[in-house]
């Protein structure tokens, strides 16, 4: 048996530990010629967990150099904070999120996001590690990424070309936003922002991407509800349907269809969705299809566009199949709104339905003529 710290020939190790706030352990091993052509073999052991000290220590660096905005230090630094919160994993990123790194890492991104110069690296990098520790919405300091020149910043990184960069930009939006509804009402006045969520939907940077503008977008018009007419017209509708009918996922269809909820909550986005021959049938064919969530928004959106369409809209959905789906609704139960709005609608498809019986008649324009697919 050859133990750790003795060579094959019995010679005692010459053992050099090199490791300081986390660095790498090396240790020097003699082996005997005949094994390897040379006498030094380099041996990684575990890199020592950072200590509070040295965490203490790194964001007293990084204050300082953020204070004197030199860029290159900085950009060391946070480099080292992402590569020890890789090692070690959980326990390093703990000790440094105790001692108020994140608060660091975000006046740093806003101190040099608020400059004229270009400091793109350093800031794809600081947001790159905030990234990878969401979420923080409740971590002190973060709010600092809601002010005006962090989200201008993050509003460019958005439009980026670099599909990493933009998905960093959209998570750290979608945090951002959910903390305070002022951050929301600056991130709409700036420039870019609907058109960055929108294409990160169209371009399928990635399905997490995806969820993200999603509430993102979400989280915009449930604040200010006349963004929702904004977003209608950069073709907001059009990809919700687009996704339902493509997207497998359940997740990212639920959260189409809560969009599409509060849409529907303003009278002009309301035209807009009734002019797309996809939605009814979509929405009645995802009742009792994918979540008891998507069941209450399915049902809420074809409440709420009966309201403004009337009979139209009752006849569309007789011929999908709404009576029947609401029916079962109401049969294995659900939430006393839900549970209002099914019955009302059920009341009126019902005497609409009669109606029809009665006149035997059904306008040939009310078929469904722009659908081609099976849903």
């Amino acid at each position: 048996m050859v133990l750790p710290w003795r060579s094959r020939g019995g010679r005692r190790a010459e053992r050099r530990n090199l490791s300081t706030s986390g660095d790498t352990s090396v240790v020097k091993i003699k082996v005997p010629a005949q094994l390897r052509s040379s006498k030094i073999e380099l041996v990684q052991s575990p890199r020592a967990p950072l200590t509070p000290r040295d965490a203490v220590e790194i964001c007293r660096r990084l204050e300082n150099a953020t204070a004197r905005e030199e860029n290159a230090e900085c950009l060391e630094i946070v480099s080292k904070i992402k590569n020890l919160a890789k090692d070690n994993g959980e326990t390093n990123k703990k000790c440094l999120l105790q001692y108020s790194v994140v608060s660091e890492l975000t006046s740093c991104f806003q101190r040099f996001a608020s400059t004229r110069e270009e400091h793109a690296p350093l800031l794809e990098e600081v947001l790159s590690v905030i990234t990878s520790w969401l979420p923080l919405n409740r971590t002190e300091g973060f709010s600092k990424m809601g002010s005006t020149a962090s989200l201008k910043t993050l509003v460019r990184f958005l439009n980026a070309p670099d599909a990493k960069t933009r998905q960093n930009a959209v998570f750290c939006i979608r945090e951002v936003i959910a903390i305070d509804k002022r951050f929301v009402y600056a991130l709409t006045d700036i420039e870019g922002a609907f058109e960055g969520l929108i294409k990160i939907i169209k371009d399928s940077v990635s399905t997490s991407s995806t969820k993200a503008s999603i509430m993102a977008i979400y989280r915009i018009i449930s604040c200010d509800n006349k963004t929702a007419s904004k977003l209608v017209n950069l073709g907001l509708v059009a990809l919700i349907a687009e996704m339902i009918v493509n997207n497998a996922e359940k997740s990212v269809c639920e959260r189409c269809l809560v969009v599409l909820n509060v849409v529907c909550d303003n009278e002009q986005s309301r035209e807009d969705v009734l002019g797309n021959a996809l939605i009814v049938p979509l929405i009645v064919k995802k009742i009792l299809r994918v979540s008891d969530l998507a069941t209450q928004c399915s049902v809420s959106i074809l409440w709420k566009l009966w309201r403004k369409n009337n009979d139209h809209l009752l006849v569309e959905a007789l011929q999908v199949g709404a009576f029947e789906k609401l029916l079962v609704v109401l049969q294995v139960g659900c939430e006393e709104k839900t549970k209002e709005r099914a019955s009302e609608l059920l009341r009126n498809l019902n005497r609409c339905r009669n109606e029809m019986e009665n006149t035997n008649c059904v306008d040939s324009s009310m078929h469904l003529k722009n659908v081609k697919k099976s849903f």
